[in-house]
């Protein structure tokens, strides 16, 4: 099919009705996801990722805007559309507990149809490619979380479908674990051409694997980029410098030149800024020039980059919508 986008979310929305009023959980949420890329879905919990997923693998209905499946439109040709997404949610749902990690395997690849000549060789491939070679004679319930975590991705691959959609892939899984999960799936979609959707609120996941994502928070996106260049956003140093009084006009000027000034607050007691920079060495400067404009300095600090805090913030400010 050539280059097509194998997953398209046009406008969707999502509303859920409690004590009589309206709660948009997905709202005007666009994006689309390509073959043999791995795309991210970043925010704070309950900032409306796992609705997205749950409408894109048929779980909800949703409101509002269409879910294209490898041309197929989930609002009315659903049963098409599945027949090419597999998906792991949290809660392991597709494991089969009593069984062990092989039997699960051979079990999820029979009711998918595949041939048997073709599974032992996809068994295999997968069981190696998990690191799961000392656990594949174990019943399920006897493992680890992060070994069922990564049984139930094995097993959403044995299907071998175009689409697979994660939910929280990493959550439960320690640091080590984490990784080998994250380099598991960046070989995926790039050795046999999947589209990988991952729903996350670690920005060190989003970092390690994926190529674009959107952030998401209460159901709008807020910022739609490729990692890199969001990552060079979260590299800068942001401090928070709070003054006597507010800046004369000159000065402001004057600071532009030195750092990039993010906000501006005048309260009634003191004035604050926000400034990004690029090296702390730039913070002398500045110094400088408070002192040159005989300004008063309270207190400077910096502002530690957890996503769920600053970033947000700044692109509530920004409105920092970079579209690709």
């Amino acid at each position: 099919m050539g280059m097509v986008d194998y997953l398209q979310v046009n406008n969707l929305q999502k509303l859920y009705y409690v004590n009589n009023s309206k709660i948009k959980a997905v709202d005007d949420v666009t994006f689309n996801v390509k073959a043999g890329e791995v795309f991210g879905l970043l925010g704070p919990n309950g900032a409306g990722k796992t609705s997205i997923i749950k409408c894109i693998c048929g779980l909800l209905d949703y409101d509002g805007g269409d879910i294209i499946v490898n041309g197929y439109s989930m609002k009315n040709k659903r049963r098409k559309g599945l027949r090419h997404i597999s998906a792991v949610l949290e809660g392991n749902r597709n494991i089969y507990w009593r069984m062990t990690v092989k039997e699960n395997l051979e079990f999820f690849s029979g009711i998918n149809g595949i041939s048997s000549s073709k599974v032992k060789e996809r068994i295999n491939y997968l069981i190696n490619q998990f690191q799961l070679q000392q656990q594949k004679d174990t019943v399920v319930n006897k493992l680890s979380r992060g070994m069922k975590q990564k049984v139930a991705i094995a097993i959403s691959l044995i299907a071998n479908k175009d689409i697979i959609l994660l939910d929280e892939p990493t959550l439960g899984l320690d640091v080590s674990m984490s990784h080998e999960m994250r380099s598991i799936l960046r070989g995926i979609a790039k050795d046999e051409n999947k589209t990988i959707l991952l729903s996350t609120h670690d920005m060190n996941v989003v970092e390690a694997t994926c190529d674009r994502l959107i952030i998401i928070n209460k159901g709008k996106i807020i910022a739609k980029d490729t990692v890199d260049n969001l990552k060079s956003l979260f590299n800068k140093e942001i401090y928070k410098v709070t003054l006597m009084e507010g800046p004369k006009n000159q000065l402001k000027e004057r600071l532009k030149k030195v750092a990039q000034l993010l906000n501006y607050q005048k309260q009634a007691e003191n004035t604050s800024l926000l400034l990004q920079l690029d090296n702390g060495n730039q913070l002398i400067e500045i110094f400088q020039l408070f002192k040159e404009e005989g300004i008063s300095l309270i207190a400077i600090e910096k502002v530690t980059k957890n996503l769920e805090g600053i970033f947000i913030d700044l692109l509530k400010e920004e409105q920092h919508e970079i579209l690709l």
